[in-house]
């Protein structure tokens, strides 16, 4: 007799519990892929700990997406009125059951399409209009994934999945199909791909954090979860996920893990630099210099693939990619010789594109590298039920959420053998490049007052 409960250990959740379907999915080879894709692409030579993968995300978020899931629609008297009375039908018990399964599926699927390396390379990397949230519905659409859930009894509709899977706002922008969401699906989606509280969001940040060792983006995710619930937005007057106002600070503290996160790990200086060096290595190593968007042949690419190919260029001098293989596995990547700073921005805005264009005609295109992400910041904006029965939004409950500041970063970076003298060179530049922009403010603004003056 074949067992009816599965449970694998996990570094978060202690004991995750799946069904039969469920290890069907986690035993196809799309998932399997998986395994063999780092889920911080090369942090670990940053933070040697950070060595994770995708497989153990995947299984994080399906468990995240049911427990979410379950505090939402599980107790017909947690359900608001308004909401129960636009999703009646969907709450029924046999319907509702069907949609447990297909967000915890559609958790568990969600990163299917990723690239070797994860986000690394991904937009350089694919044919325009293609991205791995693409990718990932063509594998739930067309491999052996739609066998297995269209074999199921009762069947699971793909396109189900996809709907909750596919990131809902990426989907309108970048996919042109045209599709719009029912509210119901809209929710189910926001609980997988929400910006505030998707379960990839809080399964990532509390995953990465563990495995890279830091602090930063620790925070309690049964306090949050605890407080969530589904209220009529009265901004757009749609069904949303908001919060109970007494676990608003447990928001915060995953938003600043979050903000912290992306400062301190995602953004560091050198894992940023193997990006660039990844992708350098990947577009000469690729035919066509990009990935294949026929899921078919994506399947064959992995991490290991790409580092098999680094290993064999590394080790022979005549290779074309030998000078990129070594910045990748010898340890000689670019150092970074500049890091933008607010007092900088601010006395000169122009100074990072400057800079480079300065530091490229000083010491050669082949050998200065460049930087950018921002400055972006985040609308949190996120219904919350008050004490008095009120629903608010969380920028004018939360002052924390309001003022959030925004991710930016700029780098140049410089060949090691030069990185010394570069540094040297840049901070010297950049004092030049600020008096020159104070002065030509002093030198307008003593125009101006002559052109007040009537010129006397």
């Amino acid at each position: 007799m074949s067992k009816q409960r599965h449970e694998v250990r996990d570094a978060i959740h202690g004991f995750i519990i799946f069904d039969p379907l469920e290890k069907k999915l986690m035993d196809s080879q799309p998932m399997q892929r998986l395994r063999c894709i780092h889920q911080l692409a090369m942090t670990y030579q940053v933070y040697p700990g950070a060595t994770h993968k995708r497989f153990e995300h995947s299984l994080g978020v399906m468990e995240f997406a049911g427990r979410i899931f379950d505090q939402l629609f599980n107790e017909r008297e947690r359900l608001p009125d308004d909401v129960h009375g636009r999703i009646a039908d969907e709450m029924r018990p046999e319907s509702r059951a069907y949609w447990r399964r297909v967000v915890r599926i559609g958790g568990l699927l969600h990163d299917l399409g990723h690239l070797p390396f994860s986000h690394a390379a991904e937009k350089e990397l694919l044919p325009e209009g293609w991205n791995h949230e693409r990718l990932t519905a063509e594998m739930i659409r067309h491999s052996e994934i739609a066998d297995i859930l269209r074999s199921e009894r009762p069947p699971v509709d793909p396109e189900d999945v996809v709907d909750v899977a596919w990131d809902a706002e990426k989907r309108a922008k970048e996919a042109g199909d045209g599709k719009t969401l029912s509210p119901w699906r809209n929710v189910l989606n926001e609980i997988i791909c929400g910006n505030t509280f998707g379960g990839d969001r809080i399964d990532y940040l509390l995953r990465d954090s563990l495995h890279a060792g830091v602090a930063y983006g620790r925070f309690d995710p049964d306090r949050l979860i605890s407080g969530l619930t589904a209220l009529v937005d009265p901004e757009d007057d749609e069904i949303a996920i908001g919060l109970l106002s007494g676990a608003i600070h447990s928001a915060e503290a995953l938003l600043l893990a979050r903000y912290f996160m992306y400062t301190q790990v995602y953004f560091h200086d050198v894992r940023r630099v193997y990006d660039l060096h990844l992708k350098e290595f990947l577009r000469s190593s690729l035919p066509g210099g990009q990935f294949p968007c026929d899921w078919r042949e994506l399947m064959a690419h992995t991490d290991h693939e790409v580092l098999s190919c680094a290993r064999a260029a590394c080790a022979d001098p005549n290779d074309k990619n030998h000078v990129l293989a070594q910045t990748l596995l010898a340890r000689r990547h670019y150092r970074t010789v500049y890091e933008l700073v607010s007092p900088d921005k601010k006395a000169r805005p122009t100074i990072l594109a400057d800079l480079v264009e300065q530091a490229t005609n000083e010491f050669g295109a082949e050998r200065i590298r460049s930087d950018k992400y921002g400055p972006k910041s985040e609308t949190n904006n996120f219904p919350v039920k008050t004490e008095v029965d009120t629903i608010e939004s969380s920028l004018r409950v939360s002052g924390v959420i309001a003022n959030l500041p925004p991710v930016e970063i700029g780098l140049v970076f410089a060949h090691p053998d030069i990185s010394e003298r570069a540094t040297k060179w840049a901070k010297e530049q950049v004092t030049l490049l600020i008096h020159s922009a104070t002065k030509g403010e002093t030198d307008n603004g003593v125009q101006e007052a002559r052109d007040d003056s009537g010129g006397h």
